[in-house]
């Protein structure tokens, strides 16, 4: 049986960034969760986002997928940063070099300030 997947949705005490909090597997079941959860939040105006991944266990290529799709619908509106990467998503992060599209902070309080200065 696979890891379970969750995902929570919060925002900054501002409400302007939208805090995502991913645990668990990120494989592709998980992405038929994360995808509409993320489609809603744009169509609802949400155009600053903060990805917590700090208890993401693993992370697949359609997780990668989904993370540059937000990023791409949201560019030159807002923004999109990851923050807090566990060891084993850090290594699929610099494997792909998708930081060159996702900003990494070591903190939520950093990306949280630096998307809400953009």
């Amino acid at each position: 049986m696979s890891e379970s997947f969750a995902v929570n949705v919060g925002y900054d005490p501002n409400g302007r960034v939208c805090v995502v909090t991913l645990a668990g597997k990120l494989d592709p079941s998980a992405c038929e969760v994360l995808e509409p959860e993320l489609d809603a939040l744009v169509a609802a105006g949400r155009r600053h986002f903060v990805l917590d991944l700090g208890q993401l266990r693993y992370v697949g290529s359609l997780g990668l997928r989904a993370f540059v799709a937000l990023a791409n619908r949201v560019r030159g509106e807002g923004a999109v940063v990851a923050c807090s990467l566990s060891p084993p998503v850090r290594e699929v992060f610099d494997m792909t070099r998708i930081s060159a599209v996702l900003r990494v902070y070591p903190s939520r309080a950093d990306a949280v300030d630096a998307v809400a200065s953009r």
